[in-house]
C-alpha cells in the first residue's frame, strides 16, 4: 500500500516544479504571470528567489520581473594530474557519465577536456552551492524515452537487503543454537551482524556521497508517467530536482511505501530535452516517393474536390509532394504540414477560407476496434443461441461459438482495410484536444515515429505504452500545457 499527495496538490506541485525549474533556469530576465500559472504570487516570489532572482518593477500588468543575481553555485579551481587521470578511466567504454565536480575534484574545463579527448561532450549541467553535476554523452545516442539509462550493477538497496539478510541469518542462528545448546555464545554473532549493519550503512553514506560517478541518477526517469525516488544520500534536492526537470520530470509530492519508506514522487509533464549536437549527424531515411502511375491524379482530385482539409499519405497516392501540392492549389488548398520518416511521407492540405473545426466530443475511429468485435460476438453469438433455442440443434451453439472465436482477432484490426490516406487522417483525428488521449497505434498501421511527429503537430507529445497480446501496443499521449 502506497500514500501520495492529494490530486489537487499534485497539480499544484507540478506547476510549481515547472515554473522552478523551466522558466528560473538561468535566464537572465523573467515575467511571470501568477494569474495564468495558477499560483500566487508570494509563491512565485519565493521560487525566484530560491533560484537566485529579486524582483525588478514590471512593465506589464498582472505581471512579475525578475533579474537574475551573479551565480552563486559550486565551483573549484583545475584538479591534478591523477585526478583527471581517474576520470579518464572513469570515461572508458562509457556512453553517457554523470560527472560531479565536487567529488572528482576537477573543474569544469578539465572535465570537458578529458571529457572530449575520450570522444564524448557535455550535453547537460546543473548546478546548486552544493556541487555541479555534468552530462556526459557520446555522439549518436538516441535522444527522448528512448536514450538508455545506466543502471548500476549493484545499488544502495541490493547493500541493505544483504546486510539486512545477514543480521536475519545470524539471529535465526542464534534463536536454534540457543534451543539445542543453551549458552551466551549466540550473543556474538549477533553483536557482529548489528555492527556489520552499522558499518554497512555508514559506508553508503560515507562512501558513496564521495563516489565520483553517478550512474544511478537518471536511471528511474525511464519514461513512465510517474516514477518513486528515494531520497539521495549524497545529492541535494535541488539537483535532483533539476535532473529530473531535463527528463521531463517534475515533483508531485511525498510518496510512502507500507513500510513506512518516504520516497519523491516525481510525475512526467513534458518530453525531454534533445541533448548533444554529434559531429556531421547521418541524415535519417526520407521515403522516397514511387513512380506515378495513370490515373492518380484525378483520384487525387476526386478527393480534394468540395474538402477543406485532407491528409494524404505520398506512398499511397502513389505521387511526389510536389505534385500533389499542385494539383491541391488548383482546387484551393494549400499543404499547411509535412511529416516524413523511412516509412512514409504524409501531407496535410488545408482551405485556407476553412473555419477551426469545432469543439466538443468527437467520435474516434479507435473506437471501431472495440465496437466490431462486440457486434461480432452479439451477432454471432446472439443469434447462435436463439437458433439453437428455436430448432434445439446443440451443434448451433458450438458453431456460435467457432464463428465468435474466429472473427474477434480479425475485426480488432479492421480498420486495415482503408486506404492508408484514410487511416492517416482517423490518426490525426485521435488528438482531440483532451489532456490525454490513448489508442492502439496497430490498428492504423502508421510507424511509430509518424505517429509522434503528428501528436506534436496538434500539441502532445508521447508518455506511455502498455502492451497487449490482443490489441497490440496501448499508446498514451498527452496535451502540452
Amino acid at each position: 500500500m502506497t500514500t501520495t499527495a492529494h490530486p489537487v496538490e499534485q497539480a499544484w506541485l507540478l506547476r510549481l516544479g515547472e515554473l522552478r525549474f523551466r522558466v528560473f533556469s538561468g535566464t537572465p530576465v523573467v515575467e511571470v504571470s501568477p494569474v495564468h500559472w495558477g499560483l500566487d504570487a508570494a509563491a512565485v516570489r519565493q521560487t525566484a528567489a530560491g533560484r537566485g532572482y529579486r524582483e525588478t518593477p514590471s512593465g506589464q500588468a498582472g505581471c512579475l520581473r525578475f533579474e537574475r543575481t551573479p551565480s552563486r553555485h559550486f565551483d573549484r579551481g583545475p584538479g591534478t594530474d591523477a585526478d583527471r587521470r581517474r576520470l579518464a578511466k572513469l570515461l572508458g567504454g562509457e556512453e553517457q557519465f554523470w560527472a560531479s565536480l565536487r567529488r572528482l575534484r576537477l573543474s569544469r574545463a578539465d572535465v570537458g577536456a578529458v571529457a572530449a579527448a575520450a570522444g564524448m561532450a557535455v550535453v547537460a549541467e546543473v548546478a546548486d552551492p552544493t556541487d555541479r553535476l555534468l552530462l556526459l554523452r557520446r555522439a549518436g545516442l538516441p535522444d527522448e524515452e528512448l536514450r538508455p539509462r545506466a543502471r548500476p550493477r549493484i545499488t544502495r538497496r541490493h547493500v541493505r537487503s544483504a546486510l539486512g539478510a545477514l543480521l536475519a541469518a545470524c539471529v535465526l542462528g542464534a534463536v536454534v543454537w540457543v534451543k539445542l545448546a543453551p549458552s551466551f555464545w549466540p550473543l556474538l554473532p549477533i553483536t557482529v551482524a548489528a555492527a556489520a549493519v552499522g558499518a554497512g550503512e555508514l559506508a553508503i553514506r560515507v562512501v558513496a556521497g564521495r563516489s565520483p560517478r553517478l550512474p544511478w541518477l537518471d536511471a528511474p526517469f525511464d519514461g513512465s508517467p510517474r516514477v518513486p525516488v528515494p531520497f539521495p544520500a549524497s545529492l541535494s534536492t535541488e539537483l535532483l530536482g533539476e535532473v529530473a526537470s531535463l527528463y521531463g520530470y517534475f515533483y508531485a509530492g511525498p510518496f510512502v511505501t507500507r513500510g513506512d519508506t518516504e520516497s519523491f514522487l516525481f510525475a512526467k509533464c513534458r518530453p525531454g530535452l534533445v541533448f548533444g549536437t554529434p559531429d556531421g549527424p547521418l541524415a535519417p531515411p526520407v521515403f522516397e516517393s514511387p513512380a506515378e502511375p495513370p490515373g492518380r491524379e484525378q483520384w487525387l482530385r476526386n478527393h480534394l474536390e468540395g474538402c477543406d482539409e485532407l491528409w494524404v499519405s505520398v506512398r499511397h497516392a502513389k505521387l511526389t509532394p510536389a505534385r500533389i501540392a499542385g494539383i491541391a492549389g488548383t482546387e484551393g488548398l494549400l499543404p499547411v504540414a509535412e511529416f516524413a520518416d523511412a516509412t512514409d511521407r504524409i501531407l496535410l492540405l488545408r482551405r485556407p477560407s476553412a473555419p477551426p473545426p469545432a469543439p466538443g466530443r468527437k467520435f474516434r475511429m479507435s473506437f471501431t476496434g472495440f465496437l466490431a468485435p462486440a457486434v461480432w460476438v452479439v451477432l454471432c453469438f446472439g443469434g447462435s443461441c436463439v437458433t439453437a433455442a428455436i430448432t434445439g440443434e446443440e451443434r448451433v451453439l458450438a458453431l456460435g461459438f467457432g464463428l465468435t472465436a474466429l472473427g474477434v482477432p480479425p475485426l480488432m484490426w479492421v480498420l486495415r482495410v482503408f486506404p492508408r490516406s484514410a487511416r492517416v487522417g482517423w490518426l490525426a483525428k485521435e488528438f482531440t484536444g483532451k489532456n490525454s488521449v490513448a489508442f492502439f497505434s496497430g490498428q492504423f498501421d502508421v510507424s511509430p515515429e509518424l505517429v509522434r511527429q503528428i501528436a506534436a503537430f496538434h500539441g502532445y507529445h508521447f508518455r506511455s505504452q502498455t502492451s497487449t497480446r490482443a490489441q497490440g501496443t496501448l499508446v498514451t499521449y498527452a496535451r502540452h500545457r
